[in-house]
């Protein structure tokens, strides 16, 4: 009996590194009191931390030498600008404040990220800018191919009649593609230098994004969000939508719905964070639809910016694999061993980046009184991205 066993490899999840962690502080009227709005607000969250698997370098002034710093930060409930003396952000985290307000119009959420005055040294601005990432370390906003932030909001409509499902379109307009939205404006789409400067005209040039949409997609006048005129795209299996399933691309500026199903990141939405600067890497999670004795069968989600690696051997100790590849492009891949082989046989599929990295930032050059490292300020703006709407139902 022929009996095709799958190493551990395939199976473990992947355990993303970064933590987004929602901070209700300024929400002071309560509206995400209810429990299963905070639920909802994490449950998104928890959706980038299982994809991303950057490294963010801890940020506490204690550890420089005359380092302060001021962080400025849209209050989620009121609009206005909240600031914070010298924060300290542990390792691997985005503190992301989350409130609500009637935002007008059409106008269902909005997202953004921080800004900062610091004094001190040259590492200690590398730490605050770069949190660990040479392509954010860079002289000028233009030279930047990396994102690393440290803090942002998320603000929600307190007129719109929300829906929190967590697995299907019901009445009302649902809460968690919104969510997901905003959430992908404080991770740098539409905001992050990295994003800006892949636009040329009106198109995004990032490789993975253009390798996902076929083609340069087009961005929204004034380059926060793609063009409403993108064509739908595969959706990552999520929040009970299918992986594949033909759906309107996220960070459009209006999100549309769809029956029976929640509108969740696309395969373009995650390689466009892929572009700026992050390192997603999707858990592989196989599925064997035949593991008999005359055919193996293998399933899994793929993303058009990874490739993957189907290995297999009758030995673990002994033989070398064979390979075989496929071209990810955001489907469900149905793979099958084109040879069968009699007796045992182990698999293992892994995945990499798909092609080159676009080319690494310029190492940071610093003015010839900047060399000598002496005691200087800062000051960045932080950004946020006005109209993100929905059609609502």
């Amino acid at each position: 009996m022929r009996l095709p066993i799958l190493l551990t490899g395939a199976l473990t999840p992947w355990v993303g590194a970064i933590n987004i962690e929602i901070d209700y502080s300024y929400d002071t009227n309560g509206w995400f009191n209810p429990a299963e709005r905070r639920l909802a607000l994490e449950k998104a969250a928890e959706f980038y931390e299982n994809l991303i698997s950057d490294t963010l370098l801890r940020i506490d002034p204690s550890e420089f030498s005359q380092a302060s710093w001021t962080v400025s930060v849209r209050n989620p409930q009121t609009g206005g600008t909240v600031s914070l003396t010298n924060p300290v952000v542990p390792e691997d985290t985005i503190i992301v404040f989350a409130g609500a307000r009637e935002l007008g119009g059409n106008v269902r959420g909005q997202g953004g990220n921080s800004g900062y005055s610091a004094g001190g040294f040259n590492s200690w601005f590398s730490r605050i800018r770069a949190r660990g990432n040479p392509g954010a370390d860079v002289s000028q906003p233009s030279q930047a191919t990396d994102y690393a932030p440290s803090f942002g909001f998320v603000s929600f409509d307190t007129t719109t009649d929300f829906n929190f499902s967590l697995t299907q379109n019901l009445s009302g307009t649902d809460f968690i593609p919104v969510a997901l939205h905003e959430l992908g404006h404080v991770l740098g789409i539409g905001i992050a230098d990295s994003w800006d400067n892949l636009i040329s005209g009106s198109v995004f040039t990032g490789p993975a994004s253009n390798e996902a949409a076929g083609g340069n997609p087009a961005v929204q006048s004034g380059g926060g969000h793609f063009n409403q005129s993108v064509s739908d795209k595969p959706a990552y299996g999520s929040f009970g939508t299918p992986h594949g399933t033909s759906a309107p691309v996220m960070m459009r500026p209006s999100l549309e719905s769809i029956s029976g199903i929640l509108t969740v990141a696309s395969d373009l939405d995650l390689a466009a964070l892929v572009d700026i600067g992050w390192e997603v890497t999707p858990p592989i999670n196989p599925s064997y639809p035949s593991l008999g004795p005359t055919s193996t069968e293998i399933t899994w989600p793929s993303s058009s910016f990874r490739d993957y690696v189907i290995e297999k051997t009758t030995d673990l100790d002994f033989a070398s694999p064979i390979t075989y590849s496929e071209d990810g492009d955001g489907s469900v891949i149905s793979w099958t061993d084109p040879s069968p082989t009699p007796g045992r046989a182990f698999y293992r599929i892994q995945s990499t980046p798909d092609g080159a990295p676009s080319a690494l930032a310029t190492p940071l050059q610093m003015s010839t009184a900047a060399e000598k490292d002496v005691y200087r300020t800062i000051e960045v703006e932080p950004r946020w991205v006005e109209g993100c709407g929905c059609d609502g139902h």
